[in-house]
C-alpha cells in the first residue's frame, strides 16, 4: 500500500463563501460599550462603491467644448 499517493479531499459546504465573517473589530467601552466591526460583505460593498465612484467621477476631468 503506498501512503504517498494518497490524497485526503476536506470537503466545505457549498454555502461556506455567503457566511459573513469579522475581518477588523473595534471595541470601545467608553463610549457605552461602542462595537463596530468591518466584515467581507462591508468590505465587498467598499470596493463596488468605490470602482462605482470612480466611474462616475473620472469621466468628468474631460475638457467639454461647445459648438458656438
Amino acid at each position: 500500500m503506498k501512503s504517498d499517493l494518497i490524497t485526503i479531499y476536506i470537503t466545505t459546504s457549498p454555502l461556506e463563501q455567503f457566511e459573513i465573517n469579522n475581518l477588523i473589530g473595534l471595541y470601545l467601552p467608553i463610549l457605552g460599550n461602542l462595537q463596530m466591526s468591518i466584515t467581507n460583505i462591508g468590505l465587498y460593498l467598499s470596493f463596488a462603491g468605490f470602482i462605482i465612484l470612480m466611474l462616475n467621477v473620472l469621466p468628468n476631468f474631460e475638457k467639454v467644448v461647445s459648438n458656438k
